[in-house]
């Protein structure tokens, strides 16, 4: 709203006085700034989309045969002004409900996407994030210096979230082809140590699955029994950010200790870390490798 406000007194300051121009000149183009308010309107249709502005326009146009001949050039000036300011008032109203009805679409996509097949999810999701990139484009052509800039890094951020995105597919397919005791397998390479599968997770969240949660209460008993302390630690594959993925593989250890803690083992026997993508267990260049890397590790202190 404040580049908006911006740009509206760049353009009075900018506005030249025509005061040259002829009285017959200025009635030349009420014809035209009629023409344009009217498809103002039709655009608007039954909507009150800059109705402000156009109601403006529409009053200073219809004032224009009551003004002084001397003044109708300087008059003109002002009805353009007013006719432009309710083209573009209705231009950023239609891209902020394009924008909505975007959000509210990708949205229910993401919501459908646990229920869908993996290649499909990220097909729809690559055609709306095209879609989020051509509307980027077309508010860059109407924006100022500041605003380019913000669209630009806004952009950047979409293209960043492709990573995510892959993994999200790739968790959503090894979870469709999972066996139940993928889900609930606990084991370690050595005494002390268990570890749970990122299958045990729904696909991209620190959400449990029902069977893991129910493994891991079976495995509290047991660490409480221990009474050694032990960290939770959460990792990762390399796709994404990584400060969402130190984000997320913390969360999923945490969520893990909430289910320790409520099998009865003590807090303060318990901690939890979030590692990203620093320590895999094989090479992040395929499938099968990230998939091992993405896993919670239950380790004695």
């Amino acid at each position: 709203m404040i580049r908006f406000l911006t740009l509206i007194l760049l353009m009075l300051v900018c506005v030249p006085v025509q005061a040259q121009t002829s009285d017959a000149d200025s009635q030349q183009q009420w014809p035209l700034l009629e023409e344009r308010l009217a498809a103002v309107d039709a655009s608007a249709g039954d909507s009150d989309a800059a109705a402000l502005e156009r109601l403006q326009a529409r009053q200073a146009l219809l004032a224009l045969p009551e003004v002084r001949s001397r003044d109708r050039a300087f008059a003109t000036a002002i009805v353009e002004l007013r006719v432009s300011t309710a083209e573009y008032a209705l231009k950023v109203a239609q891209l902020r409900q394009q924008s909505l009805a975007l959000d509210r679409e990708r949205d229910a996509i993401l919501l459908e996407a646990s229920r869908r097949d993996a290649e499909l999810a990220r097909k729809e999701a690559e055609r709306l994030r095209l879609q989020a990139l051509a509307r980027e484009e077309e508010v860059l052509l109407n924006a100022d210096a500041a605003a380019v800039a913000d669209a630009a890094t806004a952009g950047a951020a979409l293209v960043a979230k492709d990573g995510e995105l892959a993994r999200l597919e790739e968790e959503l397919a090894a979870l469709a082809n999972a066996r139940s005791d993928d889900l609930v397998s606990l084991g370690g390479s050595r005494k002390g140590r268990y570890r749970l599968p990122g299958t045990a997770f729904l696909a991209g969240k620190a959400t449990l699955q029902p069977e893991a949660r129910q493994s891991l209460g079976q495995l509290g008993k047991r660490l409480k029994a221990s009474g050694k302390a032990w960290s939770v630690e959460g990792f990762s594959d390399n796709l994404g950010s990584e400060e969402s993925n130190v984000a997320l593989s913390r969360q999923r250890a945490e969520a893990v200790m909430a289910v320790l803690r409520a099998a009865g083992v003590p807090a303060g026997k318990l901690s939890a870390k979030g590692w990203g993508s620093v320590k895999p267990l094989a090479s992040n260049t395929g499938k099968s490798g990230r998939a091992q890397n993405r896993r919670v590790e239950i380790i004695q202190k």
